[in-house]
């Protein structure tokens, strides 16, 4: 079994503890701020005890149990919620989002993800009205499109966005490391047919050499890091994320891939009071060992419960979609392409090594089977040159381990990041790029879970929306959006799939004494839903949606 030695639950200790042990009963000199009562609440605890009231004092839960325990505490100036059949679980934690670049796009940019834009001409439309309400000169920004669900089944080019934007710069993101820029975007990157590929990128360009306006891996970094946001733009962001999280249940996130601007947004934001979201920030994408040398002199672990520095995130490959992901066997439409490698196992090596030794946590980017045993074979070196006890590295994505991989993952203590939202939105582009036979192993949480491996499950946001309904959903039914399945000898159940949001995601932080289970003394982080998912058919996890949220004992939203 995966190593109880690596995840063994601490004691929170906390004054209310103390009380309950010496008085026999929570909190009794006084009486809670909140109570939930008439659940039914899903403790996510380790015995998965259901009951039906919880109290809180300040930030802190102080009882669990049924409405008779719990009432006691009710006081005159106590909350009382009643939850009349809605569903109480611990507020969710995400353990993979790019929060910021969410809360950008949601406040700022063209939101065309299908449903929304479903063709090349509709994106286009987006694109068009959003000009006409900016300056020229100005950015217009679009995330995300996905060729495989577009009417004309093809990549967009800047010939469709220059119909549209003669004088604004337009960037369109499609997911993993992939884009499309319009001529005056690329006059400003200073690309042109002349210019070569950066390393572990493409500029793609036509029969005639000329470019495109599509961009993979590293290229495109030529023109993203033309596109700056002012700190006011970064904090209004920061709050816009912490309301759309809030809204769907979350409130703890691991922020992946911070450098130095944004990791001070965060603290600013934090300062002001703004941050309603407990945020893990991981410093990167550290691409080179020169890179990570910058991140380990001047970051170090640390923070509060609320914002701390806790990792480094680096990456060795890329997307299924844009064939970028690294695999031993050839992609099923393109038997001679196997992926990018964006690192040598040599450097990677030291990076990671680097990070180790210096008491970070290591979240590398991997999704081929090659990609995952080149991070696995790092971890192995970090650990078996400067040997540290639970380390807890992550692997971010881990589509399509080997045997191998998996092995070191339990005897490393590795936990793994994943995204099941994925098949629900994207699941049709791997189909189509590696056949559904491959599928059929892709993301096997259902294996990694029965070997002990703490899984998080996340939206890897702005490339899907934060919706855990979807989340659960597929991890359940491993639906398509156009209801083809991938893989269901990998279903798990709907109590398991919950865990990988709550109990066993909260791991990945080194918060498992804190949050992730509603328990006497951990944080007051609770989620109520419209009814209970354990007691519906998968097909209804669609419909299962958010109506409160509280961070601290603080309610954060309400429908």
């Amino acid at each position: 079994m995966f190593l109880k030695k690596h995840f063994q639950s601490k004691t929170h200790t906390s004054e209310y503890d103390k009380i309950l042990e010496s008085s026999g009963y929570p909190y009794s000199m006084s009486f809670a701020d909140i109570v939930l009562k008439n659940g039914p609440v899903l403790t996510m605890d380790n015995s998965r005890r259901k009951v039906t009231a919880v109290a809180v004092k300040d930030d802190l839960i102080i009882a669990v149990g049924g409405l008779p325990h719990v009432a006691r505490l009710i006081g005159p100036m106590t909350e009382v919620i009643e939850l009349d059949g809605r569903c109480l679980t611990p507020g969710l934690v995400n353990t993979h989002d790019h929060f910021l670049e969410h809360g950008i796009s949601s406040a700022f940019i063209v939101d065309i993800r299908y449903p929304k834009a479903k063709s090349i001409k509709e994106i286009v439309e987006s694109l068009e009205k959003r000009i006409k309400e900016v300056p020229k000169g100005q950015w217009v920004l679009a995330h995300v499109w996905d060729e495989t669900l577009l009417e004309e089944k093809r990549f967009p080019t800047k010939y469709d966005l220059d119909a549209v934007s003669p004088d604004n710069p337009v960037y369109i993101k499609r997911v993993f490391q992939m884009g499309v820029a319009n001529s005056k975007a690329l006059e400003i990157a200073g690309i042109t047919k002349d210019t070569p590929d950066p390393e572990y990128g493409i500029i793609e360009k036509d029969e005639n050499s000329e470019t495109t306006g599509l961009l993979r891996g590293r290229a495109t970094r030529l023109v993203t890091d033309h596109i700056q946001w002012s700190m006011e733009e970064k904090l209004t962001a920061i709050k816009q994320a912490c309301k759309d999280y809030h809204s769907v249940g979350f409130t703890t996130v691991i922020e992946p891939g911070l450098m130095a601007d944004n990791i001070e947004a965060f603290r600013e934001s934090h300062r002001r009071g703004d941050l309603t979201t407990r945020i893990q920030m991981q410093v990167g994408f550290l691409m080179s060992l020169k890179e990570t040398e910058w991140a380990v002199e001047k970051y170090t672990i640390g923070g509060d419960d609320m914002l701390r520095i806790t990792g480094l995130k680096m990456a060795v490959d890329g997307g299924v979609g844009p064939r970028t992901a690294l695999f031993y066997e050839g992609y099923l439409d393109r038997p001679d392409v196997f992926g990018n490698q964006m690192v040598s196992q040599e450097e990677l090596n030291k990076m990671v090594e680097l990070g180790h030794r210096n008491g970070f946590q290591v979240a590398i980017h991997a999704i081929g089977d090659k990609a995952i045993d080149i991070s696995m074979d790092a971890y192995e070196y970090a650990q078996t040159t400067s040997p540290r006890p639970d380390p807890r590295h992550q692997i971010v994505h881990c589509y399509f381990p080997t045997e191998k991989a998996k092995k070191q993952l339990v005897d490393l203590g590795v936990v793994v990041n994943t995204q099941t939202p994925f098949f629900y939105f994207l699941g049709e582009s791997f189909l189509e790029a590696l056949g559904s036979e491959r599928c059929e192993d892709c993301m096997p949480v259902k294996t990694l879970t029965e070997l002990g491996i703490p899984i998080g499950i996340s939206h890897d946001a702005t490339v899907t929306q934060p919706l855990p309904n979807i989340g659960i959903y597929a991890s359940v039914a491993r639906k398509t959006i156009k209801g083809n399945t991938l893989g269901t000898k990998e279903s798990v159940s709907t109590e398991t799939a919950l865990s990988f949001y709550t109990d066993s995601a909260s791991k990945h932080c080194f918060m498992e004494d804190k949050i992730g289970s509603i328990e006497v003394g951990k944080y007051a982080d609770l989620s109520v839903w419209n009814f209970n998912p354990l007691e519906v058919e998968p097909e209804k996890l669609i419909d299962w949606k958010c109506q409160m949220t509280f961070v601290n004992g603080k309610k954060v939203f309400e429908v």
